[in-house]
C-alpha cells in the first residue's frame, strides 16, 4: 500500500477535526448553556443537548467549507475549550 498523500492526509484530519472537534464543541455547548437558559433543569439541558446537534453539523459543514486547515482547528478547539470552561464555572457558581 502506498503512503499517504498529502490531500489525503488533509482530508483524513477534517474529517477527524469535523467528528472529534464537533462533538468537542458540541459538548461545550451543551455543557455552559443550561444554566443560562431560563427553563427548568430538565429542560434546558434537552434544549441545550438539541442546539448541541445543529452545532455539530455546522462545525462539520465549515471544517470542509474553510480552506485554511489551522484555522479550522483553532476556530473549533478554542470556543470548545472556552465554552466548558464557561459552562463548568457557572455550574459550580450557580445551584
Amino acid at each position: 500500500m502506498a503512503a499517504l498523500t498529502m490531500p489525503q492526509v488533509r482530508i483524513a484530519l477534517r474529517v477527524a477535526l469535523a467528528v472529534f472537534g464537533g462533538y468537542a464543541l458540541a459538548c461545550a455547548v451543551a455543557i455552559a448553556l443550561p444554566p443560562l437558559l431560563p427553563l427548568p433543569r430538565a429542560q434546558a439541558v434537552l434544549a441545550a443537548t438539541l442546539l448541541g446537534f445543529v452545532v455539530h453539523v455546522v462545525a462539520a459543514l465549515w471544517c470542509f467549507a474553510q480552506p485554511d486547515l489551522r484555522r479550522v482547528a483553532v476556530g473549533l478547539l478554542l470556543p470548545a475549550t472556552l465554552l466548558a470552561g464557561v459552562g463548568l464555572l457557572l455550574a459550580k457558581v450557580l445551584p
